[in-house]
């Protein structure tokens, strides 16, 4: 854009630290938006625009992009609203992981994507019914992992399907044979040619039985998970089935989860250069208040453990976007891309930061959502997770410094 053409755009992210790994970028810049578009990218100071979010001391990313969420509101009893705790927590794009089958499907469209601003896709469950309730599993009854009725569903809704969902552990209905349903999926899978995610957490066979099943783009979920299904052998190391899993292209996902996280078994991974391909938090009812809080919080414990910023950025942002197929527009920041953009700040701690399987480690630094700009809106993110949970351990409050970065103004 040239400059005499800057007084035209409508928003100007402005003085904020560029990180997109995706074309390689990392150096402070302004980013220039009119409507739903990046129009400009360019040294500080040089774009004007009619409003300006001040972005000096923060991180501008582009739009975080969550893999594993739960959204189905007023049915599952995993939901919440996705604009609440996605789009005003930074995400700017959320998958929900399953949590609508083929029968419920279309409620999750008329319900959830149709009202929220945040952009919603899914992963499609195998099971017809999703996953409803939490006392009787989604695949008690096999007839209820229909590849027929999946894939028309998904045929039907390729702009928001991207992918099949099965969850393998106990109390899914699974019992002692997983292997029929993952079986069921994999066809399903096969004949939309989409990559099929598959929940390994409190497995009751090994993570190796379940991967040998799984190819290039396929998606292993909870990949951190000290409960049975552990990608780790009773040693400590990384099994070498699953070693062979991602060499063939499979991506390993955190999904965080209630409790299927473990700091233990992520430093094993990262220490053996197992690191995620993707992070995701896996928001649900059941861990909005802790300990997954969103997927900013689910970013800091990853930076905790020793991925930088730009590794992180990457697990959620291009990395995610490729593994749904959108990656030639999503994750990533460009001049003439969408308009979807994350800005985050950092809060210096310390802060107790639980895994929610039995540990809680304490960081001196946590990144929280400022802004979250989705198709050139800008929306003002809650610092909920600080607020409620995280904030109310750390000593001063003041130290948050809500009112700093990320300021907003008009230009007059």
């Amino acid at each position: 854009m040239s400059p005499e053409a800057t007084d035209t755009l409508d928003l100007v992210v402005s003085g904020g630290r560029v990180v997109d790994p995706g074309t390689g970028v990392h150096e402070i810049l302004d980013v220039g938006i009119t409507g739903d578009r990046v129009v400009a990218l360019a040294p500080g100071g040089r774009l004007r625009g009619r409003e300006t979010l001040d972005a000096t001391d923060c991180f501008v990313t582009p739009g975080l992009v969550d893999l594993h969420t739960h959204l189905f509101a007023g049915v599952s009893h995993y939901g919440v609203d996705a604009d609440e705790y996605c789009l005003n927590r930074g995400v700017t794009t959320a998958v929900d992981a399953g949590s609508a089958g083929g029968q419920t499907f279309p409620g999750f469209t008329r319900y959830v994507v149709a009202g929220a601003a945040t952009r919603v896709l899914a992963f499609l469950n195998i099971s017809l019914i999703g996953m409803i309730v939490d006392t009787i599993g989604e695949l008690e009854d096999l007839r209820y992992a229909s590849v027929p009725d999946a894939v028309a569903v998904a045929r039907n809704h390729p702009d928001l399907i991207v992918g099949i969902k099965v969850r393998l552990g106990e109390g899914r209905g699974t019992h002692d044979d997983p292997v029929p349903a993952l079986q069921r999926a994999r066809q399903a899978a096969d004949e939309l040619g989409l990559p099929l995610m598959v929940h390994i957490s409190d497995m009751v066979i090994p993570v190796t039985d379940i991967v040998r099943f799984l190819g290039a783009g396929d998606i292993v979920t909870h990949a951190f998970t000290a409960q049975r299904g552990s990608i780790l052998d009773p040693n400590g190391r990384i099994c070498d089935g699953v070693v062979d899993a991602r060499r063939r292209g499979v991506v390993f996902d955190v999904g965080h989860g209630r409790s299927s996280f473990s700091y233990r078994v992520a430093r094993a991974c990262l220490a053996q250069d197992f690191p995620p391909d993707t992070i995701s938090s896996d928001v649900h009812a059941h861990n909005v208040d802790g300990p997954v809080y969103d997927e900013v919080t689910t970013l800091s414990k990853l930076l905790h453990l020793g991925m930088s910023m730009p590794e992180a950025v990457d697990a959620a942002t291009r990395q995610p976007a490729n593994a749904i197929g959108r990656g030639d527009v999503l994750g990533r920041l460009f001049v003439g891309g969408p308009a979807d953009i994350t800005i985050l700040g950092v809060h210096g701690g310390p802060f107790d930061l639980p895994s929610g399987q039995g540990e809680t480690e304490t960081v001196q630094e946590v990144l929280s959502a400022i802004w979250a700009i989705r198709a050139g809106v800008a929306h003002p993110c809650s610092h909920a997770p600080l607020r409620r949970g995280i904030g109310a351990l750390c000593p001063d409050e003041d130290a948050l410094d809500y009112d700093g970065p990320g300021r907003h103004h008009r230009d007059r």
